[in-house]
C-alpha cells in the first residue's frame, strides 16, 4: 500500500469512528452543537475557496444563520436571510472595482450553501425521528461504499472517462461499480436493520448513489472554476471537509425527504 493510500485509509477510519460516535452516542444538545460546528467549518472552507471577502463578516452572518437553523428555524427563512445578508455585505463592503468578482464568488458559493442548509435541516429532522439515525447511517454507508468501489474499480478497469473536463479521474466503469456497491450496501442495511421493503430500499439506494455522484462532480466543477485541487487541507489524504461530504450534501436531503414522507 503506497503512502498516499495509507494516509487516506487512516483518515477515513478516524472519520468513520467520529461519525458513528456522533450519530449514535451524542445526545441533544451536543448532537446539534456538533452539527452546527461542522456547518461553520464547512462554510469557512467554502468562503476561503471562492475568496468571498471580507471573510470574517461573511462568516459571522453565516454562523448566525446556522445558529437560527439549529435551534429550529425555518429553512426557507434561513436561506432568504443568508442571501439577504450576503447581498448587503457585497453592496457595502466590496472594494471599488471588485463588485463583479465578489458577485461571481457569491454565485459560486450559493449552490453548495443551499445544499448544506437543507442537509442540516434534514439531518435534524432525521435525528428527531425514532429510526432516523439508522436511516442516516445506512445512507452514509451506501455513499461511502459507492465512493470506495468507484475509486478502486476505476483504478483497475477504468477506460472511458465519465466527465474529463470536470474530473479526469472518474470513469464510466467506476460509476457502474459505485452504483452497484452503493445499492447493495444500502438495501442490505435498510432491509436488515430497519425492515424496509426492497422496493423503497432500492429507490433510496439509487437516489443516494446517483445524486451522490452528481454532488461530487459539482464540487469538482467548483474547484476547477477557482483553480483549486482540493477544497482545503484539514483532512490528510482527502483534502478538505467539502471533498469528503460533496456526495452527501445533495443525496442525504433528497433521500431523507423521500424516506420521511414514506414513513409518515
Amino acid at each position: 500500500m503506497d503512502r498516499e493510500l495509507l494516509l487516506r485509509v487512516i483518515t477515513a477510519s478516524c472519520l468513520f469512528v467520529a461519525v458513528v460516535a456522533w450519530l449514535f452516542y451524542a445526545p441533544s444538545p451536543w448532537f446539534q452543537l456538533l452539527l452546527g460546528m461542522f456547518a461553520i467549518v464547512t462554510t469557512s472552507e467554502l468562503l476561503v475557496l471562492v475568496n468571498l471577502a471580507p471573510l470574517r463578516w461573511f462568516a459571522m452572518v453565516t454562523t448566525a444563520i446556522w445558529f437560527f437553523l439549529i435551534i429550529g428555524g425555518d429553512p426557507a427563512v434561513a436561506l432568504l436571510a443568508l442571501w439577504l445578508g450576503w447581498g448587503i455585505l457585497l453592496l457595502f463592503l466590496a472594494k471599488e472595482g471588485e463588485l463583479a468578482e465578489q458577485v461571481r464568488a457569491l454565485a459560486l458559493a450559493s449552490w453548495t450553501v443551499v445544499w448544506l442548509l437543507f442537509f442540516i435541516w434534514v439531518v435534524l429532522r432525521l435525528h428527531a425521528h425514532p429510526q432516523g439515525t439508522l436511516f442516516l447511517a445506512g445512507a452514509c454507508l451506501a455513499v461511502w461504499a459507492s465512493d470506495i468501489a468507484a475509486y478502486f474499480a476505476g483504478k483497475q478497469w477504468g477506460k472511458r472517462k465519465l466527465a474529463p473536463q470536470i474530473s479526469p479521474g472518474k470513469s464510466v466503469e467506476g460509476l457502474r461499480a459505485g452504483i452497484v456497491a452503493g445499492c447493495v450496501v444500502g438495501i442490505a442495511f435498510w432491509h436488515g436493520v430497519l425492515g424496509m421493503g426492497y422496493g423503497l430500499a432500492l429507490l433510496l439506494a439509487v437516489v443516494v448513489t446517483v445524486v451522490g455522484v452528481a454532488g461530487d462532480l459539482m464540487e469538482s466543477a467548483l474547484k476547477r472554476t477557482v483553480g483549486a485541487k482540493d477544497s482545503g487541507t484539514l483532512l490528510p489524504g482527502h483534502g478538505g471537509v467539502l471533498d469528503r461530504i460533496d456526495a452527501l450534501l445533495p443525496s442525504i436531503p433528497l433521500a431523507g425527504m423521500i424516506w420521511l414522507r414514506a414513513v409518515s
